[in-house]
C-alpha cells in the first residue's frame, strides 16, 4: 500500500511541491468535483467511459463490482479491471493537456498541509459541498486519478485515508503513541483542548515543531481507530466505556454525567437518543430497568437518579437522615435535618417529615432538634 521506493518517492515529491506552490492552484471554494469527474471521464472512449462511470457511481450509474460490469458488457471480471487499470493510466497522461489537473491538485494541496495525510471521510466532508451520493463518489473518484496520492485502506488500526506520497508512517506513529500516553496517564477521558495541549508539551512536538502544528495533530487523531472521541467532544482510549459505551447503561452513565445533576430516567432516556451513541434506540423502561439495578446510580426522587459518585448513596429517606445523624454525632435541628436530606434526595420537605415521626429510628430532643433513637437508650 505504502511500499514505493524511496527513489520513487524523491521522484514524485519533486512533482508533489510544483503542485503545492502552484499559482495556478484551483481555490477550494470554486472546486466542483462532479462537473470535474465528468469533463475528466469526457476524454474516454464510450465503452471505457462508461466502465470507469459504473465502476465509481457516476453519470448517474450506481456503483458496480466487476462482475456485474463484466455481465452488462459481456466481459470478464478480469477484463473489468484492466480497462479500468488502463483507463485511469490514460487519464493521468492527459489530465496537463486538458487543463484538468489544478482542480485533481486541489485535493493534494488539502492533503499536504493536513500533515500529508488525512482521514477519507474528512476530506470528503471539506469538498462534496452538497453533500450528494454524486459529489461524495466524484471525491472519490478524482483521489483515484491523482497520481501523486496514495489510498490508506480502512484497517483495524486506521480508519481510511489518503496520503501524500511524502507521507512519513513512522511520523505519524510517533504522535499516535504519544496521545495514547497521555490518555493512559490520564486513565479518563479528557477534551480535544487539553488533549492538544498535552501534545504539545511532549518531548516529540518539541523535537519536531518545525513539522507539526494543532491542525496536523488533530488530523492524525481522528485517523486512529485506538484513539476515539464520544458526543461530547471527548477523546480516549477505544476500549474505555466513557469512548465506546457497551450498554444503554454505559450511555445513560455518559449523559447524566455531562448533565451534572439528578433527572428523570425519561429524560435521561431522551438525552441518549439525542446525542446518538450508535443506531440503537433506547426506551425509558428498559433505561429505568437498568438504572435501578446498577450501582452507578441512585434513585433519588421519584423516577429521578444521580449518580453514585455525586455523593449519593441507596436507601429511602430514613437511611438518609440516619446517616446524617451518625455523621453529625450531634442533635441537629429539623431545618438542619431537612437541609440535608434535600443535598441527597430530590423528596418533598413533608417526606422528610414523616420520616423523623418514626420514634423507633428518631428521638425529639430539646427544642425541634433529633437525634437517633440508639443514642437515648
Amino acid at each position: 500500500m505504502l511500499d514505493q521506493t524511496e527513489q520513487e518517492k524523491k521522484a514524485i515529491s519533486g512533482i508533489l511541491d510544483k503542485i503545492i506552490d502552484s499559482k495556478q492552484t484551483v481555490s477550494l471554494q470554486n472546486f466542483e468535483p462532479a462537473l470535474v469527474a465528468g469533463k475528466i471521464l469526457s476524454l474516454l472512449k464510450e465503452r471505457d467511459r462508461q466502465i470507469l462511470a459504473k465502476r465509481f457511481g457516476l453519470l448517474g450509474f450506481p456503483a458496480r463490482t466487476l462482475e456485474a460490469i463484466g455481465k452488462e458488457h459481456n466481459l470478464t471480471r478480469e477484463r473489468v479491471r484492466q480497462i479500468e487499470k488502463d483507463s485511469i493510466k490514460f487519464l493521468r497522461s492527459k489530465l496537463d493537456q486538458e487543463q484538468l489537473a489544478e482542480s485533481v491538485k486541489v485535493l493534494a494541496h488539502i492533503i499536504h498541509d493536513s500533515g500529508r495525510i488525512i482521514k477519507e471521510l474528512e476530506l470528503i466532508k471539506m469538498l462534496s459541498f452538497e453533500s450528494t451520493e454524486e459529489e461524495k463518489r466524484s471525491v472519490l473518484f478524482l483521489l483515484h486519478i491523482a497520481e501523486e496520492l496514495l489510498e490508506v485502506r480502512e484497517s483495524e488500526m486506521y480508519h481510511a485515508a489518503w496520503a501524500s506520497v511524502t507521507y512519513n508512517h513512522e511520523f505519524f506513529e510517533n504522535i499516535i503513541n504519544t496521545a495514547r500516553e497521555i490518555l493512559k496517564a490520564e486513565g479518563k477521558p479528557i477534551n480535544e483542548l487539553t488533549l492538544i495541549e498535552k501534545l504539545q508539551a511532549s518531548e516529540f512536538y518539541k523535537n519536531n515543531a518545525a513539522d507539526l502544528n494543532e491542525k496536523i495533530l488533530k488530523t492524525y487523531i481522528e485517523i486512529s481507530k485506538d484513539i476515539a472521541k464520544n458526543p461530547f467532544g471527548e477523546y480516549g482510549l477505544k476500549e474505555w466505556r466513557e469512548i465506546k459505551p457497551k450498554d444503554v447503561g454505559d450511555k445513560a452513565y455518559i449523559v447524566l454525567k455531562h448533565h451534572a445533576k439528578p433527572a428523570h430516567y425519561s429524560e435521561i432516556t431522551e438525552m441518549i437518543n439525542k446525542h446518538g451513541f450508535d443506531k440503537r434506540t433506547a426506551n425509558k423502561e428498559s433505561v429505568h430497568n437498568e438504572l435501578i439495578k446498577d450501582g452507578r446510580f441512585v434513585l433519588v426522587g421519584r423516577g429521578i437518579y444521580a449518580l453514585t459518585e455525586w455523593g449519593y448513596k441507596k436507601g429511602v429517606v430514613a437511611d438518609v437522615i440516619i446517616e446524617i445523624l451518625e455523621r453529625s454525632n450531634q442533635p441537629l435541628s429539623r431545618d438542619e435535618i431537612i437541609s440535608e436530606v434535600m443535598k441527597k434526595r430530590m423528596v418533598k420537605r413533608n417526606t422528610v417529615l414523616v420520616a423523623l415521626s418514626n420514634k423507633s429510628l428518631f428521638n425529639k430532643v430539646q427544642r425541634n432538634k433529633y437525634e437517633l433513637a440508639a443514642k437515648a437508650q
